[in-house]
């Protein structure tokens, strides 16, 4: 099977500390599948890289993402750095409008026995 080609965008704040154990993750998933996943990073998409380039992207940004399979992004903002209209705008939802990611839909699943502010449903109920 040919490697899966996975970019890592870390951005900013949390996804700076998640997206390692992320990866590794997804290492071992890939690894009790036998799917080959190959990982390059990147560090525009964040305040680090605004400050020294003065934008949220590279020129070429989208050919170089253009190059992968998929695309594992970290979370976007800084507002104590860079106002968020800078970064959103300048990363988050260019991603969005050049690969038709429109949306950020997170399932939403009653689990039984946690407890939950939706009490009283039951699992079923709510499944978006």
């Amino acid at each position: 099977m040919k490697p899966l080609k996975i970019a890592v965008i870390p951005g900013d704040g949390i996804g700076v500390e998640v997206m390692p154990h992320g990866v590794r993750c997804l290492q071992a998933v890939a690894k009790v599948y036998d799917v080959p996943l190959l990982f390059e990073s990147f560090d525009f998409a964040s305040c680090d890289y605004f400050d020294k380039h003065g934008d949220m992207l590279p020129a070429d940004w989208k050919q170089t993402l253009l190059r992968f399979d998929a695309i594992y992004f970290g979370a976007v903002g800084m507002p104590d750095r860079i106002p968020d209209d800078v970064t959103l705008w300048g990363s988050l939802l260019k991603f969005r409008r050049e690969f038709d990611q429109y949306i950020n839909l997170r399932p939403c699943r009653l689990m039984p026995g946690v407890p939950c502010p939706l009490a009283g449903r039951k699992p079923g109920d709510i499944d978006f």
